[in-house]
């Protein structure tokens, strides 16, 4: 399970794309996709190895005006998915 002080980028090849309410990530390792409604777009677009899951979370309470803590549980639990499904990986410690 991520932490809140994780970076995580998409992993080697995996590419999204931006349909008008949802993102396609394409997943050619594994010849399979996966679709994501538009808070996970967000999420998604925002996990780009630079900022934290705790900077996503801030940006989703400002966005869709939600409580941390539902931001925070929504944001660790699609990070998670996007791991075990090898669509993120987690930034190597600098």
């Amino acid at each position: 399970m991520p932490s809140v002080g994780d970076v995580l980028q998409p992993a080697p090849g995996v590419v999204g794309r931006q349909t008008k309410d949802e993102m396609v990530v394409v997943l050619p390792e594994q010849a399979r996709f996966l679709v994501l409604n538009e808070t996970g777009a967000q999420i998604w677009q925002l996990a780009d190895g630079r900022r934290t899951l705790g900077d996503i979370t801030q940006s989703l309470v400002q966005t869709w005006q939600i409580e941390q803590a539902q931001a925070e549980g929504d944001v660790l639990r699609l990070a998670g998915q996007l791991m075990e499904r090898g669509a993120l990986v987690k930034q190597p410690a600098a």
